[in-house]
């Protein structure tokens, strides 16, 4: 079991794991260095079953899926998703299957879909839930147990090789001791990197089917299906996927097989050639608007500048203002001051006018004393 930041679902995957009737079993933990609680989960069983390789270097998807295959000491080697279920019998079966058929290295099983969010089921429920059932339904009524390589090769053509008829790595069982075992998983793929490897396999010779549902194969927003869905990167796998086969096939395709395939492939390029243009006319286009709002930022930047400006000289008039009114509100100080003293000085003269009145009254009444 390769892992990476899996605790949300490997507990339940380590189940179905740790539940198979096979007496010699061995569960392979290699871990590319998580930062969750994967290690941790699997640590806490406890389980003698359990082998766990906490690696030391981050190596990614297709790399890390190599080395733990190429620690795997079993006769037969399984690579199960840390996100996937198995059933009890999944071990059994394909185990079976192996060793009754010597003559073939490989043997897979048929599985569910579950898909367990909105997003996902927004970006590829449609395929998973509709097209690629139908497609497999018609695959599985055209095969036996023994599916000879110029079966599975028409099989694979018919879709020009663009369908995974086979399935994930978890519902596949194949032999330690075969060449592709040990050369490891394509380094530069990510979405067809299991169909590219199980190709290794049917391209040379038979492979096996098991009719039973073995597991559940899970799809949601962390899931590699939901990240390398992108169409450019299909594109991309695809060519990759047509060198490695075209390249391996030479003695097993015919003129005709190959020669489809190569048209495909260079359809393919050309899809990829036109996206790569789109994708420049799109750069084009956002440079030019980019240097539009560059140059009205320019503009605005000049008039913010005025826009200063005249704010600075608002503050220093308001600052004039401010200091007219300070020089007014002093001299209306002065003012009460006078004002103030005016009172009292019309007090003491309206008091000495009413004395003078008083006085005369008294001199007209003839009772003012001498002085």
């Amino acid at each position: 079991m390769p892992t990476y930041n899996g605790a949300e679902y490997f507990d339940a995957c380590l189940d179905g794991l740790l539940a198979q009737g096979l007496r010699d079993i061995e569960v392979l933990v290699g871990d590319d260095l998580s930062t969750d609680d994967t290690l941790e989960i699997a640590r806490r069983r406890g389980d003698p079953r359990l082998r766990i390789l906490p690696f030391q270097t981050r190596a990614g998807m297709s790399r890390n899926w190599s080395r733990c295959i190429a620690e795997a000491r079993g006769k037969y080697v399984a690579l199960v998703a840390q996100d996937d279920l198995v059933l009890p019998q999944w071990g059994e079966r394909l185990v079976q299957l192996l060793e009754s058929h010597p003559e073939a290295d490989l043997a897979f099983g048929r599985r569910k879909f579950g898909i367990e969010d909105d997003r996902s089921r927004a970006t590829i429920g449609e395929f998973f839930e509709t097209k690629y059932p139908a497609i497999l339904a018609r695959f599985y009524a055209r095969i036996e147990t023994v599916i000879p390589s110029e079966v599975m090769i028409d099989a694979a053509l018919e879709h020009r090789f663009e369908v995974n008829l086979i399935g994930e790595p978890s519902f596949t069982m194949f032999r330690r001791d075969h060449p592709a075992t040990r050369e490891g998983y394509h380094p530069e793929m990510k979405q067809l990197i299991d169909w590219e490897f199980a190709a290794r396999f049917f391209l040379v010779g038979p492979i096996l089917h098991c009719p039973e549902e073995l597991g559940t194969y899970r799809l949601h927003a962390a899931g590699s299906s939901i990240g390398n869905s992108p169409l450019d990167l299909q594109h991309r796998e695809y060519r990759l996927l047509m060198d490695s086969v075209l390249s391996r096939s030479s003695s097993r395709l015919s003129e005709v097989q190959a020669t489809f395939l190569r048209e495909r492939r260079s359809e393919r390029l050309d899809a990829i050639s036109a996206q790569v243009q789109e994708l420049l006319a799109h750069a084009r286009i956002r440079d030019s608007e980019r240097a539009q709002l560059l140059a009205h930022a320019r503009v605005l930047e000049v008039e913010r500048s005025h826009l200063r400006g005249h704010a600075n000289t608002l503050e220093s008039e308001r600052e004039q203002l401010l200091a007219h009114v300070r020089t007014l509100e002093v001299e209306r100080e002065h003012l009460r001051g006078h004002v103030q003293t005016l009172e009292k000085i019309l007090r003491k003269i309206h008091g000495m006018q009413t004395y003078r009145f008083l006085c005369r009254i008294k001199d007209l009444f003839g009772v003012r004393k001498a002085r």
